[in-house]
């Protein structure tokens, strides 16, 4: 049949509109999705498992200390009065070494490698890192506020250990130089041949073992970050790939072969999440991320916020916070029971560190308020201390991702030691 000619058009037009619309609505999704469940799964030979396994730039590591400005009075039991000095700023580089494919179990197991530079120029207006600030003497306090909830009887001997270790300190507060404390060290004298300052050093050496550096003469070194700045880290994380199921991509399924912790109570010892440093694809505002912190011994569940943009690429912005325990039934497991659950947006690490640690949003931000009254020269700030990630939801790219904490020490009072 033949047809005139602008209806052969017509017919031509309707043809290529139909395909257009099977290949714009239908066909080139199901490719777009096909393939990108074929790159983002961790394959050896995606170029998102390169870059998962060695970040190809270094992330920005800011720490701001708190320099108490009326130590003297806090001795005698005041109120600490605080003022912030940072950002002392490193560039942080981070691998993953030591992996081990299984086929079967679609897994991938591994160590991590953390290494820290310090860079002066980004810093700080004038902060070289050698300046020195005074705050609590973070090992003193540490052992006495273990000593005194453990074995309170105990508190007299070690602060004649004290005396000896430290050379007769006047006061619980050190006078410290900021990069001496994070990554150099200081010092711990433990050559006194002295009955309580050779048993105190005995335990410390069998205890913290793995987070000392351990010098010629019984001379030992402490610091927050010194320990893990360039070194393979004992744990093995184990996650899934992806391959056979991209949404199960980065899962975490074990660490050192255990399925489940055995830090908290039932189900708080669960391991739920990514390992943070890859997220599944097609995300969107409805679904809730996952993602398992090992340096905190647990998950996060970010929930989204709002829709949001980097540099022209449409993101969706999650939030996270640290919670309130002791009121949401999921999280009280985190406590020793619902009724000792520390104030809102705090949490007990003493189990995951093995101190008496607290961390909560930096400044107290969306925490109890009481919490402020305790503490002044503290300002929270939602832009400056709230936890943010802004995810591109096809891919499940982090963006943008600012995670913020603040790690405490409680600092008690007691008779039996005149520190």
């Amino acid at each position: 049949m033949n047809l005139p000619k602008h209806m052969k058009i017509a017919a031509g037009c309707m043809g290529a509109t139909i395909f257009g619309i099977l290949f714009g609505w239908v066909l080139f999704p199901t490719i777009l999705k096909g393939q990108l469940k074929k790159e983002m799964a961790l394959s050896k030979k995606t170029d998102v498992r390169k870059m998962w396994e060695t970040i190809p730039f270094p992330l920005d590591f800011k720490v701001y200390l708190f320099n108490y400005t009326n130590h003297e009075e806090v001795q005698k039991g005041a109120i600490p009065i605080v003022k912030e000095v940072g950002p002392f700023y490193f560039e942080e580089w981070k691998e993953k070494i030591e992996l081990n494919d299984d086929e079967a179990t679609d897994t991938v197991s591994y160590k991590k490698r953390d290494t820290f530079y310090f860079k002066k120029h980004l810093s700080g207006p004038g902060l070289t890192g050698e300046e020195e600030i005074i705050l609590p003497h973070m090992f003193m306090l540490t052992l006495a506020t273990i000593v005194s909830r453990d074995k309170p009887a105990m508190l007299n001997m070690l602060g004649k250990a004290f005396n000896g270790i430290f050379d007769n300190p006047e006061t619980i507060f050190m006078k410290v130089k900021p990069l001496d404390l994070l990554f150099r060290g200081l010092n711990i004298d433990c050559a006194k041949t002295e009955f309580a300052p050779k048993a105190v050093c005995t335990a410390i050496k069998k205890e913290a073992a793995d987070r000392l550096i351990f010098e010629p003469n019984n001379q030992y070194k402490f610091s927050i970050f010194g320990m893990r700045n360039g070194t393979i880290d004992k744990h093995v994380v184990t996650v899934l790939r992806g391959i056979k199921n991209v949404m199960d991509v980065g899962k975490v399924i074990a660490i050192d072969d255990k399925t489940e912790q055995d830090v908290w109570r039932d189900s708080c010892n669960k391991l739920v999440g990514t390992d943070g440093t890859v997220f599944p694809p097609f995300l969107t505002e409805f679904d809730r991320l996952e993602s398992f912190a090992g340096d905190l011994c647990r998950s996060f569940k970010p929930w989204y916020q709002k829709k949001t943009s980097y540099q022209g690429i449409k993101t969706n912005r999650y939030i996270a916070n640290i919670g309130d325990l002791a009121n949401d039934p999921d999280l009280q497991c985190y406590c020793e029971s619902p009724e000792k659950c520390p104030p809102k947006g705090l949490m007990d690490l003493t189990k995951c560190m093995g101190a008496p640690l607290y961390v909560s949003l930096p400044h107290y931000y969306d925490c109890d308020p009481e919490l402020l009254k305790n503490v002044k020269g503290l300002s929270p700030d939602v832009n400056e201390h709230e936890i943010v990630i802004d995810f591109e939801p096809i891919t499940g790219t982090p963006m943008v991702a600012k995670q913020r904490v603040q790690f405490s020490l409680k600092l008690i009072q007691t008779n039996k030691m005149e520190l």
